[in-house]
């Protein structure tokens, strides 16, 4: 198997799984949202992305150098991954010791406290679980990793359409969740022990200092990044009030699952190949870039442009009538998602490269000015102020991680590849709009190939597209 199929294999995998269990949890996500209304909904909006921003505090970015690392040496794995296991024990107590804090300070109602108490176990366990995943990753066998996020999303979405179908709350849904966590554990630790390494109580001190010290730029980039992803929920709690929560996480949720999915599936498998090009063959690397910004550019665009376009219909389709409110803020935050498909390959490619300092650091600006915008626009807009804030910290991240790039590496135009895609996702969404009271699946096929027939007139598929699909095909 070449580069390229193994490329291909592991995007095919790690998207098959995000696929299937992005299908799955958003069928929860709206039952969720039907059956507990706008109010509840809220609650459980604002318990678990607070939790999952303070779940990075069980990792510190461990998880994220471990792959870094042992995709350069495989002869490490036993030693690395059973020494940050046992590093998460006490910073999971301590994770749950801040999170018990914060419920406090805040002053919350019970019930949400116990959400807290219930979705922070969950989100601590799931921190422990992905230190396996990352093993997978590093070795390139995301089927692994694709096994277990399927068997946990079957799990979980089982259970908590029962315990919605019997009549039961949110806190129960919350319970499915805590109990999915150890699930996660346990498969994990099995598919380990059976095919890559033996688990074991290993307790070496320098090499646990080593992987804080080193994992720290990591783990304040994934802080800094649920800051980016869950501050605008957060606030929208303490500012104003559930239901305006629910609003907004009804538009926010089903397009951050979309680009989460995208960028999940492809920073899963470039960022080891980026790691050895770095160390081995600096062209390839940017060539490598290059062609995953534009393939993602591809993407990206037109999703965009179609939600734009369809949104009263999606959100129709989503919740079946209700969250009308949450249509307006559907199409603000659609525009992120070009934006953010190739933020991630530039955001793998400063750390690849060894400057995830900076990607850390631009990530911390890009929250520090999420806030400052949710802070300023929150009490006169409410959710539409917190979806221009987001789209907003979107487009200055990216630009961040082009500065550094060219800075401390080289100049690596990615910006050209927005041009055709961008026209091409234009005159498309100027296409459909007259025909968007037709059946929503048909508009969608003839939208799709609109933008690549406009797509192939503008030049928009080059002759290395043709070699690429040969190589993956196994043929010279």
């Amino acid at each position: 198997m070449n580069q390229i199929q193994r490329i291909v294999k592991n995007i095919s995998v790690t998207g098959l799984a995000q696929v299937l269990t992005a299908l799955m949890s958003f069928v929860l996500l709206i039952y969720l949202a039907r059956f507990l209304g706008e109010a509840d909904f809220g609650k459980y909006s604002f318990a678990f992305s607070l939790t999952t921003l303070l779940a990075t505090l069980t990792d510190l970015g461990v998880n994220q150098l471990l792959v870094r690392e042992i995709a350069r040496n495989k002869d490490i794995s036993e030693e690395y991954v059973n020494n940050a296991v046992m590093m998460k024990v006490p910073l999971a107590a301590m994770t749950f010791m801040v999170i018990v804090a914060v419920s406090w300070i805040l002053n919350l109602k019970t019930d949400v406290m116990v959400l807290l108490y219930l979705f922070g176990f969950y989100n601590v366990l799931l921190t422990v679980s992905n230190t396996y995943v990352s093993l997978f990753q590093a070795w390139e066998r995301m089927e692994y990793a694709a096994i277990l996020q399927i068997i946990e999303r079957v799990f979980t979405v089982a259970l908590g359409l029962a315990v919605l179908i019997l009549g039961y709350g949110v806190i129960a849904v919350a319970c499915v969740y805590a109990a999915a966590g150890v699930l996660d554990v346990a498969i994990s630790v099995a598919i380990t022990s059976r095919r890559f390494l033996r688990p074991s109580l290993s307790f070496n001190p320098s090499l646990q200092r080593k992987l804080l010290v080193m994992g720290l730029p990591f783990g304040l980039n994934s802080l800094f990044a649920m800051f980016f992803f869950k501050i605008d929920t957060v606030l929208l709690g303490i500012m104003k009030d559930d239901v305006a929560v629910g609003i907004y996480n009804a538009a926010y949720n089903p397009l951050l699952s979309l680009s989460m999915i995208i960028s999940g599936m492809v920073s899963a498998a470039i960022y080891p190949v980026m790691s050895r090009y770095f160390t081995s063959d600096a062209d390839s690397l940017e060539t490598f870039t290059m062609v995953s910004c534009r393939y993602l550019s591809i993407l990206g665009f037109p999703i965009a442009a179609g939600c734009l376009v369809f949104a009263d219909r999606f959100i129709e389709l989503f919740y079946g009538g209700g969250y009308l409110g949450a249509i307006l803020a559907f199409q603000i935050l659609a525009l992120f998602i070009p934006i953010r498909l190739v933020s991630t390959v530039t955001g793998t490619l400063l750390t690849s490269i060894n400057r995830q300092g900076f990607r850390m650091l631009s990530v911390g600006l890009s929250a520090v000015l999420n806030i400052v915008l949710n802070v300023i626009l929150i009490p006169a807009y409410s959710y539409i102020g917190a979806s221009a804030a987001t789209v907003i910290s979107e487009v200055f991240l990216y630009l961040l991680f082009l500065f550094y790039i060219w800075r401390h590496y080289r100049g690596v135009n990615v910006s050209s590849t927005f041009t055709r895609p961008a026209l091409a996702s234009i005159v498309m969404a100027l296409a459909i709009y007259p025909l968007r009271d037709m059946s929503l699946i048909i508009t969608v096929a003839l939208a799709s190939c609109v933008y690549f027939a406009v797509l192939a007139v503008i030049g928009g598929f080059r002759e290395e597209d043709r070699m690429m699909i040969m190589n993956i095909l196994g043929r010279d």
